[in-house]
């Protein structure tokens, strides 16, 4: 997979067939429309898919909250290749690119690029300031530049259409179950080992602190049953994301800190990528350590016990 950072950078006189979008999780829906990209290319065609960053909506949205991805670029460009399409464009955008209309968007970008033969969209599909006059728009921008276009359909799970803000939010409040069927793999977490104050030591439940992404989505406080990959192989472990209120309650700061079972390894300052699978319960404050103690053992019992069934 060859990967652009802008749209000028791509020029190809090989036919192809586009897709275009965020695709922020490359959840079942994306991979249905990435898929069907594929496809149609086949052998015959070259597959081009056309993505942006940062999101829309950090650049454009009048919400001062901070803006929070399912994936990193890295994360993204991983799934991207593994699907197997043939060349990536990561384009940035700005409030500058946010202001122009589809048709702008074909004329400035598209037209003396690429040879489309065909394009490939979801059912939700829009580009340019213009959004509810997408499909319309694109339907003569077909018609201009003589190429065909599939809608693909969404996909849905207990007739549900998922969308990477339904995942968001089903992550958010700690159903990480339904966000993992959405998404077609488990929600991951990933970064390096840190120093921690060494909180588990003293309860005798040593974990490995990482520092995630700082855009990167992080779930609803509380325990959670993973697995931790680390160079290439897989341990099962428990996982808190918190502020420790029973041992430390003046410090508001979200850490992620893991328990790997049966590891002892000293792996500061390494990657690991935390595969959450299910939450177990919320962060408590306990009245004491001892209680603490008593009920993480409780956790690691019911935590053990569900993952040897996966």
């Amino acid at each position: 997979m060859k990967i652009y950072s802008f749209i000028d950078e791509f020029h190809s006189s090989i036919p192809c067939v586009l897709t275009i979008g965020i695709f922020d999780g490359v959840h079942m829906g994306h991979k249905k429309i990435i898929q069907n990209l594929v496809f149609e290319s086949g052998k015959k065609y070259s597959s081009v898919l056309i993505t942006f960053n940062p999101h829309p909506k950090e650049i454009i949205s009048y919400n001062k909250n901070k803006f929070y991805y399912l994936n990193t670029v890295k994360e993204k460009i991983f799934f991207f290749k593994k699907i197997g399409i043939d060349n990536l464009i990561i384009h940035p955008f700005t409030k500058e690119f946010s202001k122009l209309k589809m048709q702008d968007f074909f004329y400035t970008f598209l037209s003396s690029k690429f040879c489309i033969k065909k394009i490939i969209i979801g059912y939700d599909f829009h580009i340019g300031n213009d959004r509810y006059k997408s499909l319309n728009r694109l339907k003569n921008l077909s018609e201009i530049f003589q190429f065909k276009f599939n809608i693909i359909s969404p996909y849905k799970i207990d007739n549900k259409i998922i969308s990477s803000t339904k995942i968001k939010n089903s992550i958010i409040i700690g159903n990480i179950e339904w966000a993992n069927k959405a998404l077609g793999y488990f929600y991951t977490l990933s970064g390096y080992i840190i120093k921690g104050k060494g909180i588990g030591k003293i309860i005798n439940f040593p974990t490995s602190n990482i520092k995630v992404d700082s855009k990167k989505l992080i779930p609803k406080n509380g325990v959670y049953a993973v697995k931790i990959r680390y160079k290439n192989s897989y341990y099962n472990g428990m996982m808190n994301i918190g502020t420790n209120p029973t041992i430390d309650d003046s410090n508001n700061k979200i850490k992620i800190e893991t328990n790997i079972f049966n590891f002892s390894k000293n792996i500061y300052g390494e990657k690991i990528d935390i595969l959450i699978i299910k939450m177990i319960r919320e962060e408590i404050k306990f009245s004491s350590i001892e209680k603490l103690k008593t009920q993480i053992i409780k956790d690691k019992k019911i935590i053990v016990k569900f993952l040897s069934k996966i």
